[in-house]
């Protein structure tokens, strides 16, 4: 039964609690990037140069794929917190068969990769070839990752934690492992580079499902759900379709953004696509704490909503946002002090390195606006409000970060934008550095507007 009241205390010692495994499984995605930035940055540009090309372009794929996926956690929730186990488990099993749908949708742009490189332009021949075998090696991790996916968003959903750092503890012990025997070659197994990359991550993802499957189907927690695969129902199947397709869209839109940057950015040469790279991989790192309290704030959010307690459901989400801004100030303080050493760490190429701290600037300024629109777009889920939030940001970071990224950086606006970019970011490539300060100012305005929309759809109504 959910509590009638909480203290602002109360509630922030629950949000850290259910934060923390969220943190956990969310660094542990991340460092699957981050390995793979990291150790294909010691063998030579062309890998590096085909992890952040290849890397970009999945991620448009699995991160919109998900994002339908991710659906399961507000319905999830709010049954949770009504008391309506039964739901749970049949809405997990047609979660399960939109997992499967998606798969299969998702494999035409991974196999039929050669479609991306219209977009990049004229690529050195070997990063190509790197690239087209990186992607359809994922073809087979795809479904594993994304059936898993099902399973993390029941967890969340009813604030159990065993699975999300049990399996993210095992998957990325066993990413470092198979990366360096891959990657670098081990015994009779020669240096793969980039696509020794790519096989460890199939071999962890169906490692990672099959740790939670075993998991979900022999702790007696879960048995009261009735968790298994049902026979697909067109009902609730869209329903989730019609909450998560928005969600996938919004962040179809934000990881578009990001992965056509690197795209574009690709055309300014290696160096820039390293640096670029690198930048990438910070805010990403920075950006799981956003993520991790924003899911949490939700699925509590929603377990209240769902118990019928409106007053509790406002009230951790003035906490959350508070902590979420908190952190991120903190994150640019540290990134600030350490910008010139943060570099060093990716790679032992001086001129990337060099490109890469004058970049550096931008990144305070991003996490800020990107840790708030983030949280944002995460409460307003926990309220089934998705669809306004989707146009929102289309228009910021589509039309605003991306396009006016392309008009200023390699457009007509290239002359105009030329003097701010000799006084904030000398030395730096201009399409790269308008593509950042860019897609800055359109995240600035999605936070703007997301709160706004949750001010006056939730707030005041409630």
């Amino acid at each position: 039964m959910m509590m009638s009241k909480l203290s602002n205390l109360e509630i922030f010692r629950k949000l850290t609690k259910q934060s923390f495994p969220i943190l956990v499984s969310q660094l542990a995605g991340i460092s699957f990037g981050l390995l793979d930035t990291i150790m294909t940055g010691h063998t030579n540009k062309n890998d590096l140069a085909a992890v952040s090309l290849a890397t970009s372009i999945y991620v448009i794929i699995f991160v919109g794929l998900l994002g339908v996926i991710n659906a399961l956690v507000p319905i999830i929730a709010k049954n949770f917190g009504s008391g309506n186990n039964t739901e749970i488990g049949e809405y997990w099993g047609q979660g399960f068969w939109v997992s499967i749908v998606l798969s299969i949708i998702g494999t035409i742009p991974l196999y039929f990769s050669e479609i991306w490189f219209y977009f990049i332009g004229n690529i050195d021949l070997d990063v190509y070839n790197k690239v087209v075998r990186y992607l359809k090696i994922l073809i087979i991790a795809l479904p594993a990752a994304l059936i898993f996916r099902t399973i993390y968003n029941l967890c969340a959903a009813l604030s159990k934690s065993r699975v999300m750092i049990t399996v993210s503890l095992v998957s990325v012990l066993c990413k470092a492992s198979l990366n360096y025997i891959f990657i670098y070659g081990f015994f009779k197994i020669p240096s793969l580079g980039s696509t020794g990359a790519s096989i460890s991550t199939m071999i962890v993802s169906w490692i990672s499902l099959s740790i939670g499957i075993s998991i979900i189907y022999t702790d007696n927690f879960y048995k009261q759900f009735n968790i298994r695969i049902r026979k697909p129902n067109v009902s609730k199947i869209k329903e989730i379709l019609k909450l998560g397709l928005p969600m996938g869209g919004s962040y179809l839109v934000e990881v578009l953004t990001f992965s056509f940057m690197t795209i574009l950015i690709t055309r300014e040469g290696i160096v820039a696509v390293g640096a670029h790279q690198i930048i990438t991989n910070i805010v990403s790192v920075c950006y799981i704490v956003p993520i991790s309290l924003g899911l949490a704030t939700s699925s509590m959010t929603a377990q209240f909503l769902g118990a019928r307690n409106n007053d509790i459901a406002i009230q951790i989400g003035k906490i959350g946002i508070r902590v979420t801004m908190l952190i991120a100030a903190i994150s640019c303080i540290a990134i600030y002090y350490f910008s010139d050493k943060i570099p060093t760490v990716y790679t032992n190429d001086s001129s990337i390195r060099t490109t890469c701290s004058s970049m550096m600037f931008i990144v305070p300024f991003f996490l800020i606006v990107d840790s708030v629109q983030c949280f944002n777009s995460y409460i307003l889920r926990a309220y089934n409000i998705t669809a306004l939030p989707f146009i929102l940001q289309t228009i910021a970071l589509g039309v605003i970060g991306l396009g006016g990224g392309w008009w200023f950086g390699f457009g007509p606006g290239r002359t105009t934008y030329q003097p701010i970019h000799n006084i904030l970011f000398s030395g730096a490539p201009i399409g790269a550095s308008s593509m950042w300060i860019m897609a800055t100012s359109g995240l600035a305005i999605s936070a703007f507007s997301l709160y706004i929309l949750y001010k006056e759809k939730v707030i005041k109504k409630l």
